[in-house]
């Protein structure tokens, strides 16, 4: 789920099934809460689009990495698209770039880490948090005490105002009614507020001189939020391993780039890494021709290859402009505990090595992912399917329905798809062909053309996903089932799903 390990922050909007409940509430229950901005003071009232960093800002960044002992040489930060909504700043190739070169490396010494955080002023209060609060705090922290931070130009690179969701205006947010992004934005929305309100109480009120109020508010903790939400990538986005790697983060994203952070753990790859000790985080170009990049260009890279656009928009604020991942995420799904059969389920899906509550994603223009339909048959497993879940069948029960198990399983598993589907796109307030309008208006605001692009593809990737278990269901009288599979394998019917049973010979012998 989230990089920051917000487990209880987003319940993203899920698809309802027949007779069980996968999560999504009604689309009554889903309009009750207001907008974001309607229920509290919005953290931040002006558009990222106005961005008060300037050249000198970034130079100061890289002067800083110098002195450092980082190589600075072959890449510069430079402002690629300062049009509303568009990349801002980001690194371009300071001199010609051979394929699979390393462009930055940044080693470990110069990281935002839990470490640093402990070791700060404010370490003793956040012993026991969790990694992403230590870090943001450090931030707030840093930015603090200004030019006396070890950190102040990368603080002072850093944007002052952040372009997603959770940013918008009252306005803005009520362009997401219906969306799942709307869903998953109140979700870090409620969280994010909560931890604040709760270390407020047990820390920032206790100890003014280690969290002045004007520097450790409610605005100030959303930011910081959003900062290590857009800026820290895998493989130290989570947990006790979260990071700010200044200077690496400023490479922007392109779904065409296969590129992620490398790490280099220390010893010869440190060395050869342009690290000092502990390693360092770098990024390649691609390799061959493809990588090849000429003075000038920009240097992109993947902030994650499967991530959907409303993912996309949830955490930066933007679309993939290079490659559109229109979506739906449907999960965490729960088997329900009114289900006799819940434990043996939930064993199956141990067994199959998924989660208790597994997540999916419908992708637009692609089928539904194999192991969705192999989830929605264990959940509508019942009455004579059930004896598929006895102990003897655990280790293979997961095999066994990766094909239909009988007609009314089948139908069912689709049903609850069907339904789900059809309730979800039920929840949009507008039609795709406004939707379409807006996205491709150049006099509207960008972050209503990114809610437009955003529900455009929610509602494609629900209608493919009903169009699939629609054929599927269509398609029921032709299936064959498991009792016909074990039959057959047994050598007890012929092709044509006749009996090849003969009590006749079977008296004689």
């Amino acid at each position: 789920m989230s990089t920051l390990g917000l487990a209880s922050a987003h319940r993203a909007a899920h698809v309802a099934p027949r007779g069980a409940n996968l999560g999504r509430p009604s689309a009554a229950k889903r309009r009750a809460p207001p907008p974001l901005s309607q229920r509290r003071p919005r953290a931040v009232a002006v558009d990222a689009s106005v961005d008060s960093r300037t050249q000198a800002d970034f130079d100061a960044l890289w002067a800083w990495l110098g002195s450092e002992g980082v190589d600075v040489s072959k890449v510069s930060p430079a402002l690629v698209d300062a049009a509303p909504g568009g990349r801002g700043w980001g690194l371009v190739a300071a001199e010609d770039i051979g394929g699979g070169d390393a462009v930055l490396a940044i080693p470990r010494s110069l990281w935002m880490t839990v470490d640093t955080a402990l070791a700060s002023p404010i370490g003793a209060h956040c012993g026991d948090e969790a990694g992403w609060i230590a870090v943001a705090l450090q931030l707030l922290h840093e930015r603090s005490i200004g030019e006396k931070s070890r950190w102040a130009a990368y603080v002072n690179a850093l944007p002052a105002q952040l372009d997603a969701p959770l940013f918008w205006s009252a306005e803005e947010v009520a362009t997401l009614t219906g969306t799942q992004l709307l869903d998953a934005a109140a979700g870090y929305d409620s969280y994010a507020r909560g931890t604040w309100a709760r270390l407020k109480e047990s820390a920032f009120d206790a100890n003014p001189d280690v969290f002045p109020s004007d520097a450790f508010d409610e605005p100030s903790f959303l930011w910081a939020f959003g900062i290590l939400r857009s800026r820290c990538q895998a493989p130290v986005d989570q947990g006790a391993d979260i990071a700010l790697v200044p200077g690496l983060d400023m490479a922007n994203h392109s779904g065409l780039s296969s590129q992620t952070w490398t790490l280099n753990n220390g010893g010869v790859a440190a060395v050869f890494g342009g690290g000092k000790s502990g390693g360092s985080m770098l990024l390649r170009t691609e390799k061959g021709a493809k990588g090849l990049l000429a003075k000038g260009a920009e240097v992109f890279m993947n902030y994650g290859q499967r991530k959907i656009d409303n993912q996309l928009a949830l955490d930066y604020g933007f679309t993939d402009a290079f490659a559109s991942r229109p979506g739906y995420v449907l999960g965490p799904i729960a088997i329900p505990e009114s289900d006799p059969n819940a434990f043996d389920k939930m064993d199956v899906l141990e067994v199959a090595g998924l989660r208790e509550a597994p997540s999916f994603v419908l992708r637009a223009f692609e089928d539904p992912e194999p192991e969705l339909r192999v989830f929605m048959r264990l959940l509508n497993l019942k009455g004579e399917d059930a004896f598929l879940l006895e102990a003897i069948f655990r280790q293979e029960a997961w095999g066994l329905i990766s094909e239909p198990v009988s007609r009314l399983n089948e139908q069912e598993a689709c049903g609850t798809m069907i339904n789900g589907c059809e309730e979800a796109l039920r929840g949009y307030a507008t039609r795709v062909e406004d939707d379409r309008r807006v996205a491709e208006d150049p006099g509207v605001g960008h972050r209503l053309r990114l809610a437009a692009r955003v529900r455009m593809g929610e509602k494609q990737a629900l209608a493919d996903a009903l169009g699939f278990f629609s054929g599927v269901e269509a398609r029921l009288d032709s299936m064959e089932y498991y009792q016909e599979r074990r039959l057959r394998s047994l050598n007890l019917l012929d092709k044509d799903g006749n009996s090849t049973y003969d009590p006749f010979q079977d008296t004689m012998a």
